[in-house]
């Protein structure tokens, strides 16, 4: 972003503003911890004088106690003793007043501490000296020893003490130093601020005179805006309107107007003017909602109808809703679309909704025949077919019986196309409620119903255990039964027939409809037998309605079972596929969804 784009913006004027208030504030923290530390300084040159006046006391008593301890080891006059007590008294009064002027300095406070232990040991210099002085027979030598000892000791006192006077003159002088820093750096706060000042003022001036600039092209973007959104507006087929509820003044947009088939130069904004055009029918109702709404504040939606003055019926849809304008005056404001061909649409989908019904109608007949009218005729063939073989078959010729097989087969493949198309309405027409089944309980059941079918075929069916899901129970008992009965209808001829059922975990690679599936979205369930198998090439239209991939007369079958199956799963959302090698059986894969 360049220099201009940043004149131009607003806000970069009220960032300055912000940096000049953050200026102001930064000087005045300044001044007020230049004065914090102005205290600081006077606090600390008092008590480093005070200090130093209390160390001086405590030089000078320690000087008139040495002093007159000389005195009385040349003079022997007890009279220089008198008060020593006293002295020791004053010492320990200087000591307290100096604890508490460093009580804040810890390593001030070390120091009075270490000043303390000399001052203790000088005073037993002093006993030691006074006993050696008072004794019988003093050693000269020993005692002139003992007087330089304290001598040396008090000197060394002397310059311990001054080394903490000095100290503290020396932290004084780096306070002041630093004071003046600031203050120096205070007066250049100041006139930068002064600077900044005169520099945002200046800028704002001028960027006054930009924006009256910016205002007039904005003005001009303005009109070129509303000239745009009349055009979409004609484009789209819909007008907007509003109404001031203070000032009672309707506004209708052009393309408002031109809904209404009139010339909007030639049409007065009143809602009198635009209910003639409303349909007779519609008026009061449309009229009443609307000056309902301007009382209780309510949004309004409702579908009306126009009539143009070429007397064209149009179907229209309004919408409005209430807001307040920049004055704080409440507006109602509305949209107007022309749905005339929406709603045509809408009306052919309800009639073809009607036909649909009426085919399901004549669909359910349909399955009523299959299930009843046609049963009935084909169970009596079917019981005279039965009396006959049992009474009449050895009357009839050769030639004879090779006709009643054909018409007893006929007969028997009619039944078992009846029930499949049955079975097919059931799953696209039939209830669709799912509940959590254990599908273990439904391979048992079935396993039991096709018992016969199974121990003639000497089948040998291994089922691991299956998860308990929600599906649709009897479709799902359906789907079993004719995947199972597929595996033992096309078994080899020399080969007993072998079939698992069991869970199988799905792999990362598993895709479907170029979307990956896992193990969280979907269960899979595998069959999978060691029949005659068929070509890969035919996996998809084994499950097409009537389509029978073997014709060979032993393997009786409508071609209704896999499609059957399919739809099943596809009632479950979920998806099968199968593979398989010509001679070695097939593989069918369940996917069902764990959570519908």
């Amino acid at each position: 972003m360049n220099f201009r784009s940043l004149y131009r913006n607003s806000q970069i004027f009220k960032i300055a503003l912000g940096i000049a208030i953050l200026v102001v504030g930064y000087i005045a923290s300044v001044f007020y911890k230049q004065m914090q530390s102005l205290e600081s300084s006077v606090n600390l040159i008092t008590n480093a004088t005070e200090t130093q006046l209390e160390l001086e006391r405590v030089l000078s008593i320690i000087s008139i106690y040495e002093t007159n301890l000389r005195s009385y080891v040349i003079t022997k006059d007890n009279s220089y003793l008198e008060h020593r007590f006293l002295r020791k008294g004053e010492i320990e009064m200087n000591f307290i007043r100096i604890k508490k002027l460093v009580a804040n300095n810890p390593a001030r406070s070390k120091d009075v501490d270490q000043l303390k232990r000399m001052i203790d040991y000088r005073f037993a210099l002093f006993k030691e000296t006074l006993l050696l002085a008072q004794s019988k027979n003093p050693g000269k030598e020993q005692l002139v020893a003992k007087l330089k000892e304290s001598s040396d000791f008090t000197e060394s006192m002397k310059t311990f003490v001054y080394k903490t006077i000095n100290a503290e003159g020396d932290k004084i002088k780096i306070h002041n130093d630093n004071h003046q820093f600031e203050l120096q750096d205070s007066i250049i706060s100041a006139f930068l601020l002064v600077i900044l000042s005169l520099l945002i003022l200046l800028l704002s001036f001028n960027k006054m005179n930009v924006d009256i600039n910016e205002l007039k092209k904005a003005n001009d973007d303005l009109q070129f805006l509303n000239h745009s959104f009349n055009n979409a507006e004609k484009i789209a087929g819909f007008g907007h309107w509003k109404i001031d509820l203070e000032t009672k003044l309707y506004t209708f947009s052009d393309n408002f107007l031109r809904l209404l088939g009139v010339d909007p130069n030639k049409f007065e904004p009143t809602i009198e003017n635009f209910s003639k055009h409303i349909h007779p029918d519609d008026v009061d109702f449309v009229i009443k909602s609307h000056k309902e709404s301007l009382e209780t504040l309510e949004p309004t939606s409702m579908m009306f109808r126009y009539i143009l003055p070429d007397g064209d019926l149009r179907y229209i849809r309004s919408v409005g809703s209430f807001t307040r304008n920049s004055k704080g005056d409440m507006i109602k404001t509305g949209v107007n679309y022309d749905v005339s061909d929406q709603y045509k649409k809408t009306l052919e989908l309800e009639e073809n909704n009607k036909e649909l019904k009426s085919i399901n109608e004549e669909l359910e007949s349909f399955n009523n025949i299959v299930s009843h009218d046609l049963q009935e005729p084909l169970h009596k063939i079917q019981m005279f077919i039965s009396r006959i073989e049992a009474k009449e078959i050895d009357l009839i010729s050769d030639q004879g019986k090779v006709y009643f097989s054909k018409i007893k087969l006929s007969a028997n493949k009619m039944q078992t196309l009846l029930i499949d198309l049955v079975n097919y309405s059931r799953t696209i027409k039939g209830d669709k409620v799912f509940k959590e089944t254990d599908l273990n309980q439904i391979i048992t059941q079935i396993l039991d119903d096709l018992a016969i079918n199974i121990e003639d075929k000497k089948a040998v069916i291994s089922a691991a255990v299956l998860p308990t899901i929600k599906v649709i129970p009897f479709q799902m008992e359906q789907l079993f039964i004719n995947l199972i009965s597929n595996s033992l209808k096309y078994s080899k001829d020399d080969v007993n027939p072998i079939i698992s059922i069991f869970e199988e975990e799905i792999f990362e690679n598993e895709i479907y409809e170029s979307k990956i599936i896992s193990n969280e979205e979907y269960c899979k369930i595998v069959i999978v037998d060691n029949g005659i198998g068929f070509k890969q090439e035919y996996s998809s239209k084994i499950f097409n309605l009537f389509y029978r991939l073997e014709k060979d007369s032993k393997y009786s079958g409508t071609g209704l079972g896999l499609a059957i199956c399919k739809r099943i799963v596809e009632n479950h959302d979920g998806f099968i596929q199968v593979s398989s090698v010509p001679g070695e059986g097939a593989e069918f894969a369940i996917f069902i969804p764990r959570n519908i």
